[in-house]
This record gives C-alpha cells, structure tokens and sequence, in this order.
C-alpha cells in the first residue's frame, strides 16, 4: 500500500487499528479463560465483545471511505500478548498472573484511547464526519473500559498486596 497523502495514512493507520481490535478480542478472549476471578473473567469477556464491536465499526468505516480494510499488524497488540506468554512461562502464583493480566487489559485500553482520539481528529479534520462517529463510539467505549479496568485493577492490587 503506498502512502502518498494525508487519506492514505489515515486508512493506513485505521487498517493498523482494525488489526489491533481483532488482535485484542482474541487476546482479551486468552485472558478471560485464564483467569479464575470471575468478575475479572466476565470483564475480560465484555472487552472482547467490545473489541468484536469495535473492529465491526472500523469496518463501517472503512464502507463509507469506500475502501477495503488493509491489513497492517498491530505490532503493540503482538507486543503485548508476548508480555503475557513470556510472563505466564515464568510460572508466577496465579494472582500475580491475574494482576499483570489486568493490567496488560488496562494497557489495551489506554492504546485504544489513544489511537481513537488520533484517527477521530483526523477523520473530523478530513471532513469524514459519518466514519467519525463510529470513531467516537469506540472512543467512548474504550474510555468506560479504562475507568471499569482501573477501578477492578485497584481493588485486586489491594487484595492481593495486603497480603
């Protein structure tokens, strides 16, 4: 893919985050059947779920730009699941896999934000205002993840360093 003009790197960049949402539903799906808290268990679920949303709504907004979605690795995402394998080999206890594993999820969310609050400028900018919204849906949804993630990561870090 050549990436001459502002519209290429833009549709380069949402290819990167199309890739990074079926990455992290995958990854979020690995962390939900790992962990043996079932709040944190079912929080890692919605993520996923949240991310097969998402990853839908880059696909809309790829239909509106009239472009095919390109597919451009996520290496964060990849990074991140390497993390987490290199982390699980060390054999740790399990809340301390469990915390980690949270806080991997909260480091997914934070990436999302960022990179939401990038391409939704960007497609506002362009005058893409339809694509735009779906943009702000993840945004927001990425955002609520953070603040549910944090506040589950605080309450397991007290648990489990009181200890």
């Amino acid at each position: 893919m050549a990436v001459d003009s502002p519209r290429d790197l833009f549709l380069y960049e949402l290819g990167a985050m199309h890739d990074a949402e079926r990455r992290s539903g995958e990854l979020f799906g690995t962390f939900a059947d790992f962990v043996s808290n079932g709040d944190l268990a079912q929080l890692l679920r919605t993520q996923r779920q949240e991310s097969d949303e998402q990853f839908e709504n880059l696909d809309r907004c790829f239909r509106i730009l009239g472009a095919a979605p390109t597919h451009i690795p996520s290496t964060t995402v990849a990074g991140m699941r390497e993390g987490f394998e290199e982390l699980e080999a060390l054999q740790p206890p399990k809340e301390i896999l469990e915390l980690f594993t949270l806080g991997a999820a909260l480091r997914l969310a934070h990436f999302g934000i960022a990179s939401y609050r990038s391409l939704l400028d960007r497609a506002l900018l362009m005058k893409e205002n339809e694509c735009a919204q779906w943009l702000e849906t993840n945004l927001i949804q990425k955002e609520a993840s953070a603040g549910n993630l944090e506040r589950v990561g605080h309450e397991m870090g007290l648990r489990v360093l009181a200890t």
